[in-house]
């Protein structure tokens, strides 16, 4: 009888977060905390823990060439030569070379360049953002003119400056055809292996990584470290592209990076979510106010007035509902360390804060029920 009270209990705990959830979505003057909820995760949180407590990963694998202070396409080609002269494996371009410019020479030094070598990926852009909807697509100047040029999408999700990213897409329905995307094809360049092109994202994998960086005026001096690596070209100090992460702003050319490690390393963030995420979710909740009943009839017994009334307070309570959750983000950090798994405890700890106001309307209910029963 007691077993199922707390599991009736805790059935209403969570009747009474969802009636809150519902109210804070549908209720317009609290927008606000639902864009605030909406957009919160908790691996952001992991991911913080991780980044304050511990030294961020060397990549070797990975090399990141600022280009911020390159403006003319002459200058940008004449970096992408020196780049080749110390063979990188793969070249990751994040700019998209829209149409033609007065620079003439540069615009055909560009597209020597294209036409020349064949381990760059060129970035191109669904049109807007809208990855979902949109079938057009712009590319660079020169894709028409050079047979089979290797590129890929470069979009972020939607809300392209707003909001936190933490996916990006492997390929993408355009026209009928599903199309890899720019983290995909630099990938398979590196591996020399064929990703299968899916109509999904990956959940980027932001474990705090250190990626070499070289400035564009620096390449020929440190040819160890392009030769045989990736090498993604792109702008670190762009405001126009710079997005929110767990681990801060970021340049949209680090977050490719983090994208790219993500793909070769396999360490894809696993979300528990649907039913495994509902059922743990109350199993957790369950486990703790199962405990909070014991305790509480335990206490009603203690002979001692003062401690009785100082282990009733609501003082203690918070401290013992602090160690419960203390304990189970414990265990869900370990698991998202150990196997990139990510659970979020936020709905079994919202429902343990309400087992007070759940167990007085169970009390009630009970009561009205037996009342009508005799």
């Amino acid at each position: 009888m007691n077993k199922l009270r707390s599991a009736l209990i805790t059935a209403t705990s969570f009747a009474v977060v969802g009636i809150i959830a519902f109210f804070t979505i549908n209720v317009s003057w609290l927008n606000p905390i639902k864009k605030v909820l909406s957009d919160f995760s908790m691996t952001d949180i992991y991911y913080q823990i991780l980044q304050d407590t511990s030294e961020p990963e060397q990549n070797n694998m990975i090399t990141i060439v600022d280009m911020t202070d390159l403006y003319r396409r002459s200058d940008i080609a004449d970096v992408l030569h020196q780049i080749e002269e110390c063979h990188p494996k793969i070249i990751g371009i994040d700019i998209v070379f829209e149409g033609l410019k007065e620079d003439t020479l540069g615009d055909l030094m560009i597209q020597e360049v294209a036409s020349t070598y064949d381990n760059i990926v060129f970035s191109y852009k669904l049109l807007y953002g809208n990855r979902n909807d949109s079938t057009e697509t712009v590319h660079s100047f020169f894709a028409d003119s050079i047979p089979a040029l290797n590129e890929g999408f470069t979009n972020m999700p939607r809300q392209l400056y707003g909001g936190m990213k933490r996916t990006l897409s492997i390929g993408d329905e355009i026209n009928g055809e599903v199309r890899p995307s720019f983290i995909t094809k630099v990938t398979e360049g590196y591996t020399g292996t064929t990703v299968k092109t899916e109509d999904k994202d990956i959940n980027i994998n932001y474990t705090p990584t250190e990626f070499t960086i070289l400035s564009s005026d620096s390449i020929l001096a440190h040819p160890e470290l392009i030769v045989d690596r990736i090498v993604l070209f792109g702008a670190m100090k762009e405001e126009n592209d710079m997005h929110y992460t767990p681990l801060g702003k970021i340049a949209g050319v680090e977050l490719l990076g983090y994208a790219v490690n993500t793909m070769l390393q396999r360490k894809n963030i696993l979300e528990v979510s649907g039913i495994p995420m509902a059922i743990t979710s109350f199993l957790l909740a369950w486990l703790v106010i199962s405990f909070f009943l014991w305790e509480g009839k335990k206490v009603k017994d203690i002979k001692n007035t003062t401690v009785r009334i100082i282990l009733s307070t609501g003082f203690i309570n918070g401290i013992i509902l602090f160690f419960w959750w203390a304990l189970f983000m414990w265990i869900a950090f370990i698991l998202f360390c150990q196997f990139n798994i990510s659970f979020n405890v936020g709905w079994a700890y919202s429902a343990m804060v309400m087992r007070k106001t759940a167990t007085e309307v169970y009390t009630e209910c009970a009561n009205l029920f037996n009342r009508k029963k005799n």
